[in-house]
């Protein structure tokens, strides 16, 4: 009975910590083999749970010997799992293709929306923050933050605005057409007449900003309702008349005074650095260079002659100089009108104080930043002819000089001798067109005197 107990704890053992760990236990018995119990002990315990390891391995390996390779299984997992890599990476790709293709877009549109940079010299503080919203509102100016809410009003492409307001030193295309006309004293005259997109841009400047904000009531040119005629009658019996003409009228306006005069209604600086650029440009000189035409910048951007925005332009922006002459004209007992860049005091006293009035009228006019023409400041006393804008105003009615009628006469008959195309010639501009301008001149100061040359000469008629 001993001996079958014995048997059965021998296999029991066997099968619990395996064979190798049984013949181990057997070498030492015999004497083969030597280890403290401490370190037996860890032995078996340790082929006791590898022998429960390799019994569960075995009962798996038995339940899948019912099944088919999974060999072609694993690897088309494997394979779907690297398709389903590949396709996320793809995704992660083209998401990363859009954000950035989006980012690149949004860039683009803010440089249009608030751009940056414009050009060498006209680029600073370009800032689209800041617009005085209450104070357009009050003036009754259209609400502009940047170059879109621009483009929104004039229902012109934003490419367009930033292409007609970009400074370039050397262009390729012109914005205007240049040409010269001769002035009435000899000399010749620079007109840059806007071409039709800059001429869009401008007039729409002027009917919505510019001509909805006053004038002071000295200023009589470019004015609705007001004329040559009128800015003569207001100097009608003066004692003593003084003309002062300002130099350089238009190009000494600079950009910069343009884009404070456009700040100072409201809009932000980068709007009125838009604003002030459609309004002004460089003279620029035609120049080919290997074979392309380009029309280089001469000096600083100013308001050029033939656009329609530079006359309302200097009469705002004298608005100050006009206040402060008017005041000082007042103060004693002058007049004061300013036609343009022909600025006119006049008073009715024959011991009026010269000195004071002609002093402290140039000390004003060199601190707003203008500069007198040296050669063409008058001062005309009651008994000599006294003209204003080319209107006589000696008595009480305003007239035309004998001597300007007697050259109109003079103009009329070689025109009707020589024909339209020769006196156009000899001019250098239209006689038509002419003989039809001067028309209407004697028209506004002396009607039936104009009717009379009309009677004669019937192709003035138009």
């Amino acid at each position: 009975m001993a001996d079958t107990n014995q048997t059965t704890n021998w296999r029991e053992e066997l099968k619990q910590v395996g064979k190798q760990y049984f013949e181990i236990q057997e070498m030492i018995r015999m004497g083969f083999l030597k280890m403290p119990p401490e370190e037996l002990q860890l032995l078996k315990q340790k082929y006791t749970e590898l022998n429960k390891v390799n019994a569960q391995l075995r009962k798996l390996s038995k339940e899948l010997e019912g099944f088919q390779d999974i060999t072609p299984l694993i690897k088309e997992i494997r394979k779907n799992r690297i398709e389903r890599v590949r396709a996320a990476r793809a995704i992660k790709k083209a998401e990363k293709a859009q954000q950035k293709k989006a980012r690149k877009a949004e860039i683009a549109q803010r440089k249009k929306d608030t751009p940056y940079y414009l050009g060498d010299g006209v680029s600073a503080g370009l800032k689209f923050e800041g617009t005085e919203e209450a104070k357009l509102q009050e003036a009754g100016l259209p609400i502009v933050h940047n170059v879109k809410d621009l483009a929104e009003q004039m229902k012109m492409p934003q490419s367009d605005i930033l292409w007609l307001s970009y400074h370039r030193k050397a262009a390729s295309i012109d914005h205007y057409s240049r040409f010269q006309i001769p002035k009435r004293k000899g000399g010749f005259r620079t007109i840059a007449s806007p071409k039709p997109k800059m001429r869009v841009a401008q007039q729409w400047v002027l009917d919505n900003i510019l001509s909805k904000i006053p004038t002071h009531e000295a200023a009589m040119a470019f004015q609705a309702g007001k004329s040559i005629a009128d800015n003569a009658n207001l100097h009608l019996n003066a004692e003593i008349l003084i003309r002062i003409d300002l130099k350089d009228f238009f190009p000494s306006i600079k950009f910069g005074r343009v884009k404070g005069l456009f700040k100072s209604f409201g809009y932000n600086e980068g709007v009125a650095t838009v604003l002030g650029l459609i309004c002004t440009d460089a003279l620029r000189l035609s120049a080919k260079l290997e074979n392309k035409q380009y029309f280089v910048a001469l000096g600083d951007r100013y308001l050029p002659q033939g656009a329609c925005t530079s006359p309302t332009i200097t009469n705002l922006i004298c608005r100050k100089m006009d206040n402060r002459l008017s005041k000082l004209s007042d103060t004693l007992s002058w007049k004061y009108t300013r036609y343009a860049d022909d600025m006119v005091f006049s008073s009715p006293q024959k011991e009026a104080e010269l000195k004071h009035i002609l002093g402290l009228s140039k000390k004003i006019i060199g601190e707003e930043n203008f500069e007198i023409h040296p050669d063409k400041t008058m001062v005309m006393r009651g008994h000599q002819r006294q003209t204003v804008t080319g209107v006589v105003v000696n008595n009480d009615e305003i007239r035309i000089s004998r001597r300007d009628i007697r050259n109109f006469r003079a103009f009329l008959h070689q025109y009707e001798q020589s024909g339209a195309e020769a006196m156009t010639k000899k001019l250098g501009k239209d006689a038509t067109a002419y003989g039809r301008g001067y028309l209407a001149f004697v028209h506004m100061i002396n009607p039936g005197q104009a009717a009379k040359f009309v009677e004669k000469y019937a192709w003035l008629k138009g």
